[in-house]
Formats: C-alpha cells, structure tokens, sequence
C-alpha cells in the first residue's frame, strides 16, 4: 500500500472517529444516562471504532 493511500486512510479514520465523538456528545446532552448506559454506550461506541479501524486497515480504498 502506498504512502498516500495510508495517509488518506488515516484522514478517512480520524473523521470517522470523530463523528463517532459526535454521536456520543449527543447523547450526553439528551439523555440522562444511567452509569450503565452510559458505560454501555462508551463500550458499543468503542467497538465501532475498532471495527472501522479493522475494516480500514484491511480494505482498499474504491
């Protein structure tokens, strides 16, 4: 894989992430959460970052 393609990954990750950020700052500030939800949500969130992570590090760019 190329330079390029890794750096652009990398950008595609990050944004990725931070909408995930997004979605959790959301709810926060709708929802009063329980610690286990709020627990609950931190580790679904979590998942989904690694996954993304997976689905980048092992996927060509279209």
């Amino acid at each position: 894989m190329s330079s390029v393609e890794e750096k652009i990954k990398e950008n595609l990750l990050k944004e990725m992430y931070t909408n995930i950020d997004k979605l959790y700052d959301f709810m926060e500030q709708h929802y009063v959460l329980d610690e286990h939800h709020h627990s609950l949500i931190i580790k679904q969130l979590n998942k989904l970052k690694d996954q993304f992570y997976l689905i980048s590090q092992n996927s060509r760019l279209s």
